[in-house]
């Protein structure tokens, strides 16, 4: 075949063929499970994890977010041992009949137990900002802790929120090494498996590698204002 025989120009084939892939899309299907849970999970979690290191004075408190900042700057823990160790206690749980390989919400859970720490010191400040007028005039109405915080200060921290959900969301989205221990077919999993073997498509790879990184930038879009307003009003004062 000679030169003239190839092809020019942009087409879009390969991604067509991408997203009429049937792995191709239970990837994107599992990617987008995971990522919802983790959103859940996370908000669910470092809502009242915030309030508290904001509102309350205990012993060790800047101790605490200190250790939270340093741990969760350390390879995610503690690196590859950190992965090795959750990896044989995920072996182990699964072996005494508790079903963690390839069960996405597990995968879930550990991504949340990795963004709490962060994300926790991340948003103090914001919750910092937050009138204490707010509480008092929720307790006066009646409201419970959980009130307090589920129905009042969440609603009121918008942009903080939104910091969570997208840090959440890219944390799952793009993460494949703990998928691929758990065996839960994500999306990167399956655009990793396809660039390891001995023969690489490339324009197909790079197909879906194109379509892998359209959500994460239609969400930064999408969410910019936000992300600004949480970065002034004191997430970005670190």
């Amino acid at each position: 075949m000679g030169f003239a025989d190839l092809r020019q120009g942009i087409t879009l084939e390969r991604c067509a063929d991408s997203i009429r892939d049937p792995d191709f899309i239970r990837g994107v299907v599992y990617s987008l499970a995971v990522a919802f849970l983790h959103i859940v999970f996370s908000v669910l979690t470092i809502t009242p994890a915030t309030y508290a290191f904001s509102r309350f004075s205990f012993g060790g408190k800047d101790s605490i977010l200190l250790a939270y900042l340093v741990l969760s700057q350390v390879g995610r823990g503690f690196g590859v041992a950190s992965l090795i160790a959750l990896y044989v206690l995920l072996l182990r749980i699964n072996s005494a009949g508790i079903p963690v390989i390839g069960n996405p919400v597990v995968l879930a859970l550990v991504y949340t137990s990795w963004a709490v720490p962060f994300q926790t010191w991340l948003i103090k400040n914001y919750f910092d900002s937050i009138p204490r007028e707010l509480d008092e005039a929720a307790f006066l109405d009646g409201a419970s802790w959980r009130d307090l915080v589920f129905r009042v200060i969440l609603p009121a921290s918008k942009p903080a929120i939104t910091v969570i959900a997208l840090f959440s969301f890219m944390g799952a989205w793009g993460e494949f090494i703990v998928a691929s221990f758990l065996k839960v077919p994500t999306l990167a999993v399956y655009i990793y498996q396809t660039a390891t073997g001995q023969t690489i498509f490339w324009g197909d790879f790079a197909a879906r590698t194109l379509l892998y990184s359209i959500p994460i930038i239609v969400l930064f879009v999408v969410s910019q204002r936000y992300i600004g307003e949480a970065l002034r009003y004191g997430a970005g004062k670190m």
